[in-house]
């Protein structure tokens, strides 16, 4: 699955409104808030830097978390076929980025509105920024806004972007075989995920980004 990069002028004015309209559904960290201002004062930081920091911060992660998850996923399909990819995403999708965001203190998830898994349901701001990229999938883009005082909201699209990602995720009977959506069903009884076609938008990343972690690296 592959992201695409182009951005244009009516998604970028609807993500900001979406942004604008929606704030975090948890009260102001004001400690955190006081020690992020207190750091960035010491070492003099702009809103400017910390926005560009931190976008850099959120393409390093995202670049090491699908090139990870990937390859793990390929490598279980070169090996034990299709039924192997779909028994390895239902095991080990979320500990391909634990150790990542522990490291870097870090949130790392990926969403959709047709889940198979229904942890990765979209929530919150998530389903603002959903809905802008659903509008016109072709010209979505990655996004950072700020999503709190202390904490910043890098997204970005996940496309059908080849026949394998179809296997899991195409029509039941056609690309997904029967057999396979069988084995699927029973790891997700409620999954949502098929009928897919290339192109399509199928998910997005989202990386949540203490701003103190970003201000710690500058």
């Amino acid at each position: 699955m592959t992201p695409k990069n182009i951005l244009f002028p009516g998604l970028l004015m609807i993500l900001c409104l979406s942004i604008l309209s929606c704030r975090p559904d948890k009260p102001v960290d004001r400690e955190a808030v006081k020690k992020e201002m207190a750091a960035r004062e010491f070492k003099r930081i702009t809103d400017g830097e910390i926005m560009s920091r931190g976008e850099e911060i959120a393409k390093s992660a995202l670049k090491v978390s699908a090139q990870t998850f990937q390859s793990s996923l390929m490598n279980a399909i070169q090996n034990e076929g299709v039924p192997g990819a779909i028994q390895y995403c239902n095991t080990n999708a979320m500990e391909i980025v634990k150790k990542l965001e522990d490291s870097l203190q870090i949130s790392i998830k990926r969403v959709t509105n047709k889940t198979r898994n229904p942890a990765d349901s979209l929530t919150g701001i998530e389903k603002e920024i959903w809905e802008a990229y659903s509008y016109d999938p072709s010209q979505a883009t990655a996004q950072l806004q700020e999503f709190s005082d202390t904490e910043l909201i890098f997204t970005q699209p996940i496309m059908i972007g080849s026949g394998v990602c179809l296997n899991c995720h195409g029509g039941v009977g056609a690309e997904i075989t029967n057999e396979n959506y069988q084995l699927i069903k029973s790891l997700y009884p409620n999954d949502q995920a098929t009928g897919y076609n290339l192109g399509d938008l199928r998910g997005m990343w989202r990386l949540i980004i203490p701003k103190k972690t970003v201000v710690d690296q500058i």
